[in-house]
C-alpha cells in the first residue's frame, strides 16, 4: 500500500538514478525506470511475480530492487502516519504497525514489546481513557490487525475439572461463574476471538445448567466452520483400534530398526489382542501409550514400571486393596459366603454399621421386604406432585455430548416433559420389566440385555455428571468382551475418580448363572483380571440376593483368585433392583420419543441419583465400612 500510494516524484526519490542521469530528473528522465522497479517490487511482495513461483522473501525483494531496508521501513512509517486516524485506536494501530515492521525488517522486537507491555499507557491522548479502556482498546486493535491478515487467534482453557467441581460450595461456584461470565464479556467486546474449553463431558454437562441463562446461550453459540457446517461442540472420542495400532507401530519402529531383517511383526513384542484390549479400555491415547510402556517393560525386561500409589494419593474412602489381609472366614463373612438362614439372621440383628453390602446404611429398623420394594417406592414418591423440582434456567442447546443436557424442567417448561412425567414413565417401564423378569429362568435369559442396560446406565451417568459422594465417572466402556463365551465373557468398565486421587478402573459384570453354569460364569468373569495388560483394578459382580452364597467349586475359584491378588466383590441385588436396571434403556428411549422433535434431553443427574442411589453405591469403587 505504501508503494502504490507514491506519486512520480516520490518514486524517483525512492529509486534515484545515478551518474549524469541525475541532471535529467527535471526533464522527467528516469521516471519510467523508477515506476517499473516500484511495480516489480509490488508484484514480488504480494506474490504475483514470476509465473509458477511463490512469494519472494521481502528481504530478498528489497535487495534485488536496490531499496535499502531502513528506507523501506521509513516509507512504511510515513504511510502509516499519513493514513491512520488520530483517535485512540488509530494511535495504537500506528505503533502496532510500526512495531511489527521494525521487528520483521530490522529483527528488532524491543520497540513492539515495550509498547505492548507498558508504552501504550503513555501515549499522547487528548482525552485520557481509563486503564481498563486502554487494555480493551489494545486488544481490539490487535484483533483488527490479525483479522485483516487472516491470522486466527484461539484462546484455549484445558483441565477445568477443578473449576467445574467448584459447585460443592457457594463461594467456589461464584468464582467459577465469574470466570465464564468474563469469557462471555470478552466475546461481546472483542470480535474474532475463538475460545476452546476442554473439560470432562460429565462435569461440563452437570455444571453448565447451573449458570445464568445469558452465559449458557453464549457458551452454546454455534460457530460456522467451512466444510464442517455449524458446530456447537466437538466431542473428542477415543481413537479407533486401527489408529492406535498405527501409532504403536510407529513408536516401535524407532526402537526396533532390525524388525524387517528378522521378519517380525511390526507390533512385536505386543500381540494384536493386547493392542485391541488397550485401545478398547483406555480413555485417551496418552493412557494407551502408558499402558504399552508398562507392558513393554513387563514383556522385555520382566518387570513392571508401575509404581505404587503413595499414601497421600490414595482415596479418602477405604478400598479393597487398602484393607488388611483377612482370613478365609473373615472373607466369607464379608462377601456373604454364609447360608441363607445366617444371612436372614444378620439382617434382623445387625446394627447399621454391620449390615451386609446388600442393605442400605440408613437404619436397621426396616425389614428385608420393605427394603426390597425400595426402588418401586422411590419411583412412586418421586412421581408425586410434591416432589417435583422446577428449574428456572431456560433450555439450551447441547454442549460436548451426543446426548445434550439442559436443566430439568417443571410442567410449564418448553422441554415438553416435567420431572414428574419422566418419573411416571420410568415407574411404568419398571413395572413392565418386573413382570418380564419374574418367571423362572427369565433373569438368566436376560443376562445380555441386563449387561447392555448396565453399560447404557453408566454411559448416561458419565454424560450427565452423576456422582457418588466425592467420586465421579471419568470414563466408561459400555461393553467389553473377553474370552470365548458369548454371554459370560462380557462386562462394563467404569473409571471412578475423585479429587487428589488416581482413577480406579472397575469392571462390572452380571453374575447370573445358576446350577452347573455358576462356576463357569464366575471363572470367566474372574479371568478378566488376569489379562496382560490389566484392564481393571477391581471387579464387581452383581448377583441375585437369593443366591449369593458361593459353595463347592465356585468357592474354590473365588479363593484361588484371592490368592493371586485379584480384588473383587459380590454385590447382592433384588429382583426389583435388577428390573430397575433392565427398564433404564426402555425408559430412556420413551423419554426421547416423548420430547418434541429436535429437543435435547434434560440433565438427568439429579433424577438418576435420587432414583438409583443404592445402585450407584453398588457399582462405585469405594467400599462402605
Amino acid at each position: 500500500n505504501a508503494l502504490l500510494s507514491l506519486n512520480a516524484e516520490e518514486k524517483l526519490d525512492l529509486f534515484p538514478v545515478g551518474g549524469l542521469a541525475r541532471f535529467g530528473r527535471k526533464l522527467g528522465l528516469g521516471l519510467t525506470q523508477a515506476q517499473e522497479r516500484t511495480q516489480w517490487l509490488v508484484e514480488q511482495v504480494v506474490g504475483h511475480g514470476t509465473l509458477g513461483k511463490g512469494l519472494m522473501p521481502l528481504h530478498q525483494a528489497l535487495t534485488n530492487s536496490g531499496l535499502p531496508v531502513d528506507q523501506a521501513l521509513n516509507l512504511i512509517e510515513k504511510y502509516v502516519d499519513k493514513t491512520e486516524a488520530h483517535n485512540a485506536a488509530g494511535l495504537m494501530r500506528r505503533e502496532v504497525y510500526k512495531g511489527f515492521s521494525r521487528a520483521y525488517l530490522l529483527k528488532d522486537e524491543a520497540k513492539l514489546a515495550d509498547f505492548l507491555t507498558h508504552d501504550f499507557v503513555e501515549m499522547p491522548f487528548q482525552v485520557r481513557p481509563s486503564r481498563q479502556d486502554l487494555v480493551l482498546g489494545l486488544f481490539k486493535v490487535l484483533m483488527e490487525v490479525f483479522r485483516a491478515l487472516k491470522i486466527p487467534v484461539v484462546v484455549a482453557f484445558d483441565q477445568l475439572e477443578d473449576l467445574l467441581l467448584a459447585r460443592r460450595s457457594d463461594d467456589a461456584h461464584k468464582t467459577a461463574e465469574t470466570f465464564f461470565a468474563g469469557i462471555v464479556q470478552v466475546m461481546h467486546q472483542i470480535d474474532g476471538l475463538c475460545f476452546l474449553i476442554f473439560a470432562e463431558r460429565g462435569l461440563w454437562n452437570r455444571f453448565v445448567p447451573s449458570l445464568d441463562g445469558y452465559i449458557q446461550d453464549r457458551l452454546n453459540n454455534p460457530v460456522h466452520v467451512p466444510g464442517q457446517g455449524t458446530i456447537k461442540a466437538l466431542r473428542l472420542e477415543v481413537p479407533s483400534v486401527e489408529l492406535v495400532r498405527r501409532v504403536i507401530e510407529a513408536r516401535l519402529s524407532s526402537l526396533s530398526p532390525d524388525v524387517r531383517e528378522f521378519n517380525l511383526d511390526p507390533l512385536y513384542p505386543f500381540t494384536e489382542e493386547q493392542v485391541r484390549r488397550i485401545a478398547q479400555t483406555e480413555p485417551t491415547l496418552r493412557d494407551m501409550l502408558q499402558q504399552c510402556r508398562h507392558l513393554f517393560d513387563h514383556l522385555v525386561y520382566g518387570q513392571e514400571s508401575i509404581e505404587p500409589i503413595p499414601p497421600a494419593m490414595t482415596p479418602s474412602r477405604p478400598t479393597e486393596s487398602e484393607r488388611p489381609t483377612e482370613s478365609h472366614s473373615e472373607l466369607n463373612h464379608r462377601i456373604g459366603l454364609t447360608s441363607p438362614s445366617d444371612l436372614d439372621h444378620r439382617r434382623e440383628l445387625a446394627s447399621p454399621s454391620e449390615l451386609p453390602s446388600d442393605l442400605d446404611h440408613r437404619a436397621g429398623t426396616e425389614s428385608a421386604s420393605e427394603l426390597q420394594t425400595e426402588p418401586v417406592n422411590r419411583l412412586v414418591e418421586a412421581a408425586s406432585p410434591a416432589s417435583v423440582e422446577v428449574m428456572a434456567s431456560p433450555d439450551v442447546p447441547p454442549v460436548g455430548t451426543e446426548l445434550p443436557c439442559v436443566p430439568s424442567s417443571g410442567p410449564t417448561s418448553s422441554s415438553g416433559l416435567s420431572t414428574q412425567q419422566m418419573m411416571e414413565i420410568w415407574a411404568q417401564e419398571h413395572r413392565s420389566a418386573l413382570r418380564k423378569l419374574q418367571p423362572d429362568g427369565a433373569l438368566t435369559g436376560a443376562t445380555r440385555e441386563l449387561q447392555a442396560a448396565l453399560g447404557t446406565f453408566l454411559q448416561i451417568c458419565h454424560e450427565h455428571g452423576v456422582k457418588v459422594g466425592p467420586w465421579r465417572l471419568q470414563h466408561t466402556v459400555a461393553e467389553y468382551t473377553f474370552g470365548e463365551h458369548p454371554t459370560y465373557g462380557v462386562m462394563s468398565i467404569a473409571h471412578w475418580a475423585c479429587k487428589d486421587a488416581p482413577p480406579w478402573k472397575v469392571g462390572l459384570g452380571l453374575f447370573l448363572a445358576k446350577g452347573a453354569g455358576k462356576p463357569k460364569d464366575l471363572e470367566i468373569k474372574l479371568s478378566s483380571m488376569g489379562s496382560e495388560p490389566s484392564v481393571i483394578d477391581h471387579l464387581i459382580l452383581l448377583r441375585p440376593e437369593d443366591d449369593l452364597t458361593l459353595t463347592g467349586k465356585s468357592k474354590t475359584i473365588w479363593a484361588e483368585a484371592e490368592k493371586k491378588g485379584h480384588h473383587a466383590r459380590l454385590e447382592p441385588m433384588s429382583l426389583e433392583e435388577l428390573a430397575l436396571l433392565y427398564s433404564f434403556p426402555r425408559w430412556l428411549a420413551s423419554v426421547k420419543e416423548a420430547l418434541p422433535e429436535g429437543q435435547p434431553l434434560p440433565n438427568l443427574a439429579d433424577l438418576i441419583q435420587d432414583t438409583c442411589e443404592k445402585l450407584l453405591e453398588q457399582v462405585c469403587m469405594p467400599i462402605q465400612n
